[in-house]
């Protein structure tokens, strides 16, 4: 699910780089985390709102410990809310994530599941969202034609892509995608107008002529030229700062080197799928980016290993958890390679990787999950500094 409010205090987000950092940033206290699996169709989803409720009410206990009952249920406020939207339990996935603070809650509807959690505490326990981010490949897929751009956010799950989201290009409340419409001026869809100055003929500066053999191919360049400077500066403010994530282009050939050579978006890949975007159900676009993905991130491992082995005989690189946890502290680790894992459970208690993950995002630093086979060390994480 993309990112979006709901209203009254509710708000849906994408499990992305930046809205960690945001969660993990203070707040007031108390922080209430609640986790649970979820299904995706009936009969099965029918215990869903039944557990989620039954969390709320471990909420409530733990609060009403420290807490009067009025501030009690202004904080359970939004919770309550999302448990009693029949439409909202009627589209979870498999699993669901919602943080809250102050009456108001940040929902998070994830591909994988989340075991059980009812947390009253003075942060957040992220560990869940963060464990996903180490978990599973997610990518951002750009659909892109001379006259529109779509953006999927998918989620592979051993090579095959489990969920796909629109994320929108115009804020929560806006249309999905761009439409060259609202970017070039009407007038180019006009016959074609060459202007010409002061002639032989008389005309005026400024006149308008219709016609000019072989110009009007080179308009409609100039046009989708513009036309992709503006996806590519809305894809990059809107989706990639926000996610961090692989982008997959899903273009014609010709269209894509254009886009390739003028856009300045840093999660851009440099494989795409060469296919029309409207020629293809949305399934199997997705079915032709999931080796695009895989073969992205076997690079980005590649390169993070040469950097990691580079950096560690410079002395800007560590294997040891006590020494990557110092220098995460003091925001010195720009990169952060953790030992993946599809079953670390979200339990209460932090456990040494994820608290390292949590402090590396909060001073800006990334996190790149990589198979036990292929770790450079043996303590299941490796830092590279900053300035490696």
């Amino acid at each position: 699910m993309a990112s979006g409010s709901a209203g009254d205090g509710l708000e849906f987000s994408r499990p992305a780089p930046d809205t960690l950092r945001e969660i993990l940033a203070e707040h007031p206290a108390p922080g209430l985390t609640l986790g649970m699996p979820t299904h995706r169709n009936v009969p099965d989803n029918r215990v869903d709102r039944p557990t989620f409720h039954h969390l709320v009410e471990a909420l409530q206990a733990d609060l009403l410990l420290t807490t009067s009952r009025a501030e009690t249920n202004r904080l359970l406020e939004p919770l309550l809310r999302l448990g009693d939207d029949v439409r909202f339990w009627k589209h979870t996935r498999a699993g669901l994530v919602v943080l809250a603070a102050d009456g108001k809650a940040r929902v998070f509807v994830l591909p994988v599941p989340v075991p059980p959690l009812a947390v009253v505490a003075r942060r957040f326990h992220t560990l869940p969202l963060v464990q996903l981010m180490a978990a599973s490949d997610r990518a951002d897929m750009l659909l892109l034609t001379s006259r529109s751009a779509l953006v999927y956010e998918c989620c592979f799950i051993d090579g095959r892509a489990d969920t796909l989201d629109p994320v929108p290009l115009h804020g929560p409340d806006g249309p999905p995608g761009l439409d060259r419409a609202e970017v070039v001026a009407a007038e180019t869809w006009q016959p074609h107008r060459v202007f010409r100055g002061m002639g032989p003929a008389g005309l005026g500066v400024g006149s308008v002529v219709h016609g000019g053999a072989g110009s009007k191919q080179d308009d409609i360049d100039a046009d989708t030229e513009i036309f992709l400077r503006h996806v590519d500066d809305v894809v990059r403010a809107r989706v990639s700062r926000r996610s961090g994530l692989p982008l997959v282009l899903v273009a014609l050939p010709r269209l894509a080197a254009v886009f390739r050579g003028l856009s300045k978006n840093r999660c851009l890949l440099d494989e795409g799928v060469p296919h029309d975007a409207h020629a293809l159900a949305l399934e199997r676009v997705a079915e032709l980016a999931a080796p695009v993905v895989a073969r992205g991130r076997d690079r980005r491992i590649a390169d993070a290993l040469r950097r990691f082995a580079v950096a560690r005989d410079r002395g800007l690189a560590a294997g040891d958890i006590s020494d990557i946890a110092r220098a995460a502290a003091a925001g010195q680790v720009a990169l952060l390679l953790v030992e993946r894992s599809h079953d670390e459970p979200a339990t209460r208690t932090a456990d040494p990787l994820g608290v390292l993950a949590e402090t590396v995002l909060l001073h800006g630093g990334e996190i790149l999950p990589i198979e036990r086979i292929r770790m450079p060390t043996a303590s299941g994480a490796a830092a590279i500094y900053r300035y490696a």
